[in-house]
Parts: structure tokens; sequence; C-alpha cells
């Protein structure tokens, strides 16, 4: 069963490149901005949940079929 969840993941990234690159990018982007300012963490977690939400509306977008 674990192994079918991971194909079915694998699948969705083959098939929604695009989708699975914009997501990587934001992630990346945002832990990079992280790293190079100096958040205090109330913000840190206020971008996190931010990046969360769009996270939800480009997988939304992204992955539907």
């Amino acid at each position: 069963m674990k192994n079918n969840n991971f194909t079915k993941s694998l699948i969705l990234h083959i098939r929604y490149p695009w989708t699975a690159i914009c997501l990587l990018i934001l992630w990346i982007g945002l832990a990079v901005i992280c790293a190079i300012v100096d958040f205090a963490p109330s913000d840190v977690i206020t971008l996190v949940c931010i990046a969360g939400g769009a996270t939800l509306i480009i997988a939304f977008v992204g992955f539907r079929s």
C-alpha cells in the first residue's frame, strides 16, 4: 500500500511537471529568502502560512484533471 502511494505521487509529478516545478521553486525560494534575510520567528510563520495557501491554490489548479 505504501508503494502504491509513492507510485501515484510519482505519476502526478511526471504527468504535471510544470506544477511540481512551480511548487519546488516556491518553497526553495522561500527557504533561500529566509536564510538570507534575518526574519523574526513570527514573520517566518506568516510567510510559511502564505506559502502554504499559495501551494494549495497552485496544486488545486495545476493538478486538476
